[in-house]
């Protein structure tokens, strides 16, 4: 894994705002409302997150599952994986 690289998207992850999500959704055409959006921005801000870490990102998955709806962690999971490919 590519440390600079990770860092990067690290960088990337932890700093999302709302518009930018909406806007990586748009551009994989994945369907995700504002209010969605927010909630799942609310839940990945709420700790530093690693994405070299499984352990974090399937606990943050699972939370969007349980706090938000399996559909939305489902299309948070496809944008993470948009960026595993940069690692």
């Amino acid at each position: 894994m590519n440390p600079i690289m990770q860092q990067l998207v690290n960088h990337k992850v932890n700093s999302l705002t709302t518009s930018d999500l909406l806007q990586l959704a748009q551009q994989h055409q994945i369907p995700i409302t504002q209010q969605q959006a927010e909630h799942v921005l609310h839940i990945v801000h709420s700790e530093k997150i690693n994405v070299a870490n499984t352990e974090q990102i399937h606990r943050i998955l699972h939370r969007l599952q349980t706090e938000v709806d399996p559909h939305v962690a489902s299309v948070v999971q496809q944008l993470m994986q948009q960026f595993n490919k940069y690692l």
